[in-house]
Formats: structure tokens, sequence, C-alpha cells
């Protein structure tokens, strides 16, 4: 055992208030031969952050294990190993909190930096990985994507090291990092060492040895959200086949629009769907008239101004999965529409916000923040920068968010709505004004 190439995802830059979002551990033998490969979805508890950058969404973590779930774990993959790391400083300093948080004491040292050993290989100039691995022909196609950052630095380190850079010292691309107890970052030691000299200090370490846990990679997680997307889909092809037509479906399309307010539509609301179905004396056919019927009441909405945008398109596809439909759905309900038809579902009252109510607003918003509070302003909202019980909605970048204000909304019983139907109810108003 000799080495563990790490990258870690976060949701920001600050690793005080900010949290690994995905890691990924290559570990390398004495002779530079992949010994092994970890990667997971971290719930960090909070916002997801970039998403645009990362590719992470928050309904991609909601099953995903927390960084205390994994990090015995992972302090055993990195004990008696030298860990390597592209701009070491930075993952460190996020590994070193995340630890402390989850009580798990673990020595990060020593630490490898190829972004320190790339100027002795490469000379001065760039340092990022994506432009060091295009120098040397090494395939980067998922950047951002925490495993496969690790591999690549993983080659570029063995790249480096083949070269005669490996036999004298590093000149200071070897770190001793220092951190406090609480995992703040207290300041780093430049090691003129050689790589032998750093595996012989790595395995001074003892082992640790620790059952592996459970995690969520990637590709995974695409598939978990898919499999709950789709749960209602699924109750829905279970219903019977009723020939006897039902009473009035007014109710079922009512509680149908509340639950969607958020696009999301979770186990147990799912249940409530199929058990109202059934106390209407509805079977599977009536359910999924009542579902296109609200899909072209959408359609409806998304084509009032003569146009349906890339972002309404991305809604109704969603709406469809969550219902159980596709895309082809979708088209058939907007053809409809074009050629005429209006469709509207029954709705409380006060299914958009009145005046005067108090909203607050999470998460990385498509449209600036700016923009988003002077529309609310002008409909007579009233933005608020924190969630309370005289809070009216939460305006969400991504309905999944489990930001602090989205945990407190949902404990609250407080309405969470995201960034597109929030948009569509103040166009909406607009138009009924």
């Amino acid at each position: 055992m000799t080495v563990a190439v790490i990258d870690v995802e976060t949701t920001g830059l600050s690793p005080t208030t900010d949290r690994i979002v995905e890691l990924g551990v290559v570990l390398l033998d004495d002779r530079g031969e992949v010994e092994d490969e970890f990667e997971t979805l971290l719930n960090p508890g909070r916002d997801v952050g970039p998403t645009h950058l990362h590719g992470i969404s928050a309904a991609d973590v909601v099953e995903a294990p927390t960084f205390a779930d994994v990090a015995p774990y992972l302090a055993s993959l990195l004990a008696g190993r030298v860990v390597v790391s592209h701009n070491a400083l930075f993952d460190l300093r996020f590994l070193a909190r995340e630890f402390s948080r989850a009580g798990v004491p673990v020595d990060l040292s020593p630490t490898l930096c190829t972004m320190r050993l790339a100027p002795l290989f490469f000379g001065p100039g760039t340092r990022s990985l994506q432009a060091l691995c295009g120098f040397v022909d090494i395939p980067l196609d998922h950047g951002h994507a925490a495993l496969h950052d690790a591999r690549a630095t993983a080659e570029l380190m063995l790249h480096m090291l083949s070269s005669p850079l490996g036999d004298g010292s590093l000149a200071g691309a070897g770190v001793h990092v220092q951190f406090a107890d609480d995992g703040s970052y207290q300041g780093f030691e430049a090691l003129e060492d050689s790589w032998d000299e750093l595996v012989d200090t790595a395995l001074d370490a003892p082992v640790v040895d620790c059952e592996p846990c459970r995690t969520l990679p990637r590709d995974a997680a695409t598939a978990v959200v898919r499999e709950r997307d789709g749960y209602l889909g699924g109750l829905v092809a279970a219903l019977p086949s009723l020939d006897d037509a039902p009473p009035s479906m007014a109710p079922y399309l009512t509680v149908l629009d509340q639950v969607l307010e958020d696009r999301l539509v979770s186990v147990p609301e799912a249940e409530q769907l199929m058990a109202l179905a059934a106390e209407l004396g509805c079977g599977r056919d009536h359910v999924l008239t009542a579902h296109r019927l609200y899909l072209e009441a959408l359609a409806t909405a998304a084509y009032a101004d003569g146009v349906v945008t890339d972002d309404e398109r991305a809604d109704l596809d969603k709406v469809a999965v969550l219902l159980g439909m596709t895309a082809k759905d979708v088209d058939l309900a907007l053809t409809a529409v074009r050629s005429g038809a209006q469709v509207s579902v029954p709705r409380k009252p006060d299914t958009f916000l009145p005046p005067g109510t108090k909203i607050v607003f999470t998460g990385a918003m498509r449209r600036p923040r700016a923009v988003l509070e002077q529309a609310a302003r002008d409909a007579g909202l009233e933005p608020m920068s924190s969630v309370s019980k005289q809070t009216g909605a939460l305006i969400c970048a991504d309905p999944h968010s489990q930001s602090g204000k989205a945990t407190k909304a949902r404990a609250l019983g407080v309405r969470v709505i995201s960034e597109a139907v929030f948009w569509e109810s103040l166009s909406s108003a607009s138009i009924d004004a």
C-alpha cells in the first residue's frame, strides 16, 4: 500500500460553511497500479451549491450517506498512505473539517500536491488539472466528477514521477499540513523530501481496519432518482381496471395540484393519492385520464403567451415523469393546446400567494436573486431573509434542497415551491390581473 489519490466536490469554497458533496479515491500499490477505488455522493445537509459546475443536484443526494457515515472507512483507506491531491490545500482543508465534525481523528500528512509538483515538470504557467492532463494526453472527459478527477490526478502524478523528477527532492510539492482539533486550517510546511521519503513517512503510520460503508455513486443516484420519480406511475399501473365511471375527479385533481406544486411526489404523497383514488372509486384508466388532464392544464399555462420556453418544456417533462408518463405525452398535450384546447384544473383560491405573504428564497437560482425579489415585491409579496412560522412559502432553486432554510420550512409545514413554479405563478397572476 502506497498512495491514496483523492478528489472532492464541494458546495462552495469555504470549508467553514460549505460541505463535501462527492468523494473520489484511487488507491495505488507500490508499483503504481490501481489497487482499489472508492466513490460516493454525500448528503451535505444543506444546499448542494453550483450544480452547473459539479453536475450534482439536490435530488441526487437525498438518499446519499453523510460524511459521518463514510468517515471511519475513508480514514482506513487513507491510513498508511501518501495522500495525493491536485490543489491539496483546498481538498485537505475540507477533509479536515469534515473529519472533525464526524469526530474521527485522522492524519492527512504527508501529502503530495500535483499542482505544486507541476511547475517542476511543465515549467511555470497554468496549473489546472484539465490543462495539465491535456499537455500529456491524459483523458479527462468528466471534469468536476470526483472519481474521474482522482483517476486523472493519479495518472498525472505517475507521469511526472516516472521522469527524473521522481529521483530527487520534490522541492516543496510534498506538504505537511497543520489543523486544529476542530479541523480549522493552521498552516503548512513545504517538504523538501523525495518521493521515497514521503512514502517511508506514510508507512510509519498505523494501518486502520474498517468494514466498507454504504455508498451512492453518481450512476446509482441517477437510478434512485428515476425510481423515486416513477413511484406514482408504478402505483397507477397497479390499480385495477374499473368499467364504471367514477364520481367527479375534481377532488383528486385538487390534491394532485397541491402535491405537484414543488415538483416532487414523495412516497407518502403518492400513496395518499392512490388512497384518495380508491375512495373516489377510480381505477387505472380514470387516474391516467386525470393525469393527462393535469398535464394539458400545465401545457395550457405554458403556451398562454404562444411560446413554450426550454425551461417550461423541461418542467412539463419532469411532471410527466412524476405522473408515470413520457415526453411523448407532453408532445400530445402541447399539440392539443396549440390546436385550441384550453384545460384547467380545480384549484383552491389560495393556490397563488396572496399580497402580503412573507416569502424566503434559498439556493442558486436561474434568475438573479435581485430580479426575483423585485418581481415578488411588485406582486405585493414580502421577501424575507429567514424562515419562520410567519413564512408563507420558501422558494427553492431545487425543491429537493436540504439547506437549513428548506429543512426548517418542512419542519414548520411551510410550502416549498420551486423557482419555476413561483415564476409561473407570478406570470399567471400578472395575466389574470
